[in-house]
C-alpha cells in the first residue's frame, strides 16, 4: 500500500521516552543462534483492550506455529492485512542453510506458502547469544506506548551489527525502531503515514488475540529442537477449504518432473476455486508451474519456462 513520508530516522525518539534500554544478561533472557543446535526463544505482543469481536493469533503464537512447521531460527515475523481484509502472518525461518517463507492465516493458522530457498550470505545471523524477540517487543513498545507491534525482524548490518528491525502500530503511523541485539540499546526510530495502521486502529485495535488457535492445536510454547532431523518437518495440516493437503499437492507436481525439486507451494483461490499453485525447478534452466485444484487434485495449469 502507498505510504506517506513525515519525519526521517533521527537519533532521538519523536516519542518522550529513554531512547537508552538497560541490558538484559541473564542467559535465560537470551536468543541463541548456534548452527549446530537450532535454539529460539517466542515473543508476545503487547495485549490490547478487548473491544473488538475479531479473535486472531498472537505474535507469540505466530512464531510458534512458524517452528512448528520449520524447526530452525526465526529471522522474521510479520502481521499483513489483505486488501480483502483477511489477516495473515508472514515468517522467515532459517533451518539448515534453507530459508523458508512461511505465510498462514492469523485467524485460523491454514498455511498459504512455505517457500524454500537458499539464504543469501549477507542475509544470515551470525552465531551469538542476543536478547529475545519477546524483549525487542517490550523494547519497542516502551517507545511507542499503547502500539501494536506489527513487525520483528533480527538481521546483521555493517554499521549496527545484529539488530533487531521492529514496527509498531499507533493511530494512522508506523514507528519504525532499529534496536541493537545484544544489548537492548535503541539505536534510531523514524515514523511515517500507513494505512495499514489506520486500518488496524478503527477495526482491530482492541481485538483478542489468543496464543493458540484451537481447531489447528497449536501450543502456546515452544520447545526447542535439541537434534537435527535429516530433513525438516515442513508437512502442512489439510486445508478446511479443500480436499487435498498441500503435501499432497507437492507430490502430484513432482511426479509431473520426476527430476526436479520443487521450489515453492501456495494455496490461494483463483476465479471462486481453491487452487495450489506449485513451482518446480528442473536443473539449472527449467521451471515448471502447476495449479492444482485443491478439491479433487487434478492438474488445471501447466506451463514451462526456460529461465536464464
Amino acid at each position: 500500500m502507498k505510504r506517506i513520508k513525515m519525519i526521517s530516522i533521527a537519533a532521538a525518539l519523536v516519542l518522550a521516552v529513554s531512547a537508552s534500554v538497560p541490558a538484559f544478561a541473564a542467559a535465560g533472557d537470551r536468543l541463541v543462534v548456534s548452527y549446530t543446535t537450532n535454539t529460539t526463544t517466542s515473543t508476545t505482543a503487547a495485549p490490547a483492550a478487548q473491544t473488538s469481536s475479531v479473535t486472531f493469533l498472537s505474535m507469540k503464537g505466530a512464531m510458534d506455529l512458524a517452528l512448528k512447521e520449520v524447526p530452525g531460527v526465526l529471522k522474521s515475523i510479520e502481521f499483513d492485512i489483505e486488501d480483502n481484509g483477511s489477516l495473515r502472518y508472514k515468517a522467515e525461518v532459517h533451518y539448515n542453510s534453507k530459508e523458508y517463507d512461511l505465510e498462514f492465516s492469523a485467524t485460523d493458522g491454514t498455511v498459504y506458502q512455505n517457500k524454500q530457498d537458499t539464504i543469501d550470505r549477507d542475509e544470515a545471523i551470525p552465531a551469538g547469544s542476543y536478547i529475545t524477540y519477546e524483549k525487542a517487543a517490550e523494547v519497542a513498545l516502551g517507545q511507542v506506548k499503547g502500539g501494536f507491534v506489527s513487525k520483528l525482524t533480527l538481521e546483521s548490518r555493517w554499521n549496527d551489527g545484529v539488530v533487531y528491525d521492529a514496527e509498531v502500530w499507533l493511530n494512522d503511523a508506523e514507528y519504525t525502531i532499529v534496536i541493537d541485539a545484544d544489548n537492548g540499546t535503541v539505536l534510531r526510530s523514524g515514523w511515517e503515514k500507513e494505512s495499514d495502521a489506520s486500518y488496524y486502529t478503527k477495526n482491530l485495535a482492541g481485538a483478542q488475540t489468543v496464543a493458540t488457535l484451537p481447531d489447528k492445536g497449536t501450543s502456546s510454547t515452544t520447545t526447542p529442537s535439541t537434534s537435527t532431523p535429516s530433513a525438516p518437518q515442513v508437512s502442512k495440516p489439510t486445508q478446511t477449504t479443500g480436499s487435498i493437503t498441500m503435501d499432497k499437492a507437492r507430490e502430484i507436481a513432482q511426479a509431473q518432473v520426476p527430476n526436479g525439486r520443487v521450489t515453492d507451494v501456495e494455496y490461494e483461490y483463483e476465479h471462486g476455486r481453491a487452487v495450489y499453485e506449485v513451482e518446480v525447478k528442473e536443473g539449472y534452466y527449467w521451471e515448471y508451474k502447476f495449479v492444482i485444484d485443491a478439491s479433487n487434485g487434478s492438474i488445471l495449469f501447466t506451463e514451462k519456462e526456460y529461465d536464464d
